[in-house]
């Protein structure tokens, strides 16, 4: 009796399966024809106000009250997103211009969204950072709204948010609105931060002037996110990265950072610590040692060649390595090298032969 009755409910079970997977697959293939339709409806009044444009007129008053209407409901933004990602590149400049005199109701969404909740705001969020990255959509009062985008707690808002105004935002509101980012409710990695940074379609030098100039505001992470984003983008902060290098009571990683800077930009100052970083024998400063191996590829001197000869013995194989990859790329040979290919560490003979034999096949293969 028991074994029928557990095949009844597994029955039932599997049938309540299936009757599930047919009213989903019946909703969904509703909800792709309904999003059909609203693209048509769209993809035709965009089209009516192309052709006015490309016959001089402006954009109808009409369309833009309807615009306000239609794009304050989220899945007809997402139907107009849809449409502008397929069909801008049919006529990009008659588009960009389209773009520029609907401003008024990206405006007013952007003030309608605030106030939604966080997936939708994000996703306007993303719609916008679609469309700003020419500057058709350049708008000063956007900056302000987008900065309450970017205090809400969820990581989809904050990061659309932040990716919207590095394409058209002034240096100041990217460092308030980072500040803002910075507050700890929400983790971005550096990584983001950095990559961010580096998208920027402003003035980069005004960037790096206004960040440093706020720099001890922000968290460890962001400064090693804003030290990164320098090392790429700027090489007139020499002196102050050398005084990171050099504080031992700033953070390893901002330390670190620093030292990549000065082996990016050589910095004549910056050649004695980094020799004296790479020929500590301390195995805790190993992180210290490494880094500043891998900058002494940028500087010359028979000081600097012994001094990564000397840590090609490193019990440390990642030291090692940065060894034997910057000898590589001072371009030692055979000759200078010796007395560790024929040495009797093998640890220090195999990882150079390794470096100056991957150098040599790279020849060949050009």
């Amino acid at each position: 009796m028991k074994v029928e009755i557990l095949i009844y409910i597994y029955g039932a079970v599997c049938a309540s399966m299936i009757v599930f997977n047919i009213v989903y697959n019946l909703l969904l293939k509703g909800s792709e024809s309904r999003m059909q339709k609203r693209c048509w409806k769209i993809r035709g009044r965009i089209n009516a106000q192309i052709s006015r444009l490309a016959a001089g007129k402006k954009v109808e008053e009409s369309h833009l009250q309807e615009l306000r209407h239609k794009l304050s409901h989220i899945n007809h933004l997402m139907a107009f997103h849809q449409v502008l990602q397929a069909d801008m590149e049919q006529n990009p400049a008659m588009y960009r211009e389209y773009l520029h005199q609907i401003r008024p109701v990206v405006v007013y969404m952007a003030a309608v969204y605030r106030d939604k909740e966080n997936m939708q705001a994000g996703y306007f969020a993303y719609f916008l950072s679609c469309y700003t990255a020419d500057k058709q959509m350049v708008m000063d009062s956007l900056q302000d709204i987008l900065l309450d985008y970017v205090e809400k707690s969820n990581l989809y808002c904050r990061f659309n948010a932040l990716q919207a105004l590095y394409h058209f935002a002034t240096p100041e509101t990217v460092a308030k609105a980072l500040g803002i980012a910075d507050d700890g409710s929400v983790f971005l990695h550096e990584k983001l931060i950095t990559e961010g940074l580096l998208s920027y379609t402003g003035d980069h030098h005004a960037l790096i002037k206004e960040l440093w100039r706020k720099i001890a505001r922000y968290s460890l992470h962001t400064q090693l996110a804003i030290l990164n984003y320098i090392r790429f983008r700027s090489g007139d902060y020499q002196q102050e990265m050398y005084e990171i290098m050099m504080d031992k009571k700033a953070h390893k990683e901002l330390r670190l950072a620093a030292i990549r800077y000065c082996g990016k930009y050589p910095y004549e100052p910056a050649y004695g610590p980094l020799l004296a970083f790479v020929e500590d024998k301390d195995a805790t400063k190993w992180e210290f040692a490494t880094v500043a191996a891998s900058s002494l590829a940028s500087y010359e001197g028979k000081a600097v060649v012994d001094a990564l000869k000397e840590a090609l013995h490193s019990s440390n194989w990642y030291v090692r390595y940065a060894a034997a990859q910057s000898l590589e790329h001072l371009h030692v040979n055979y000759g200078d090298v010796v007395d560790i290919t024929a040495g009797s560490d093998r640890y220090a003979r195999e990882m150079l032969m390794y470096r100056l034999e991957s150098r040599k096949l790279q020849s060949l293969e050009v």
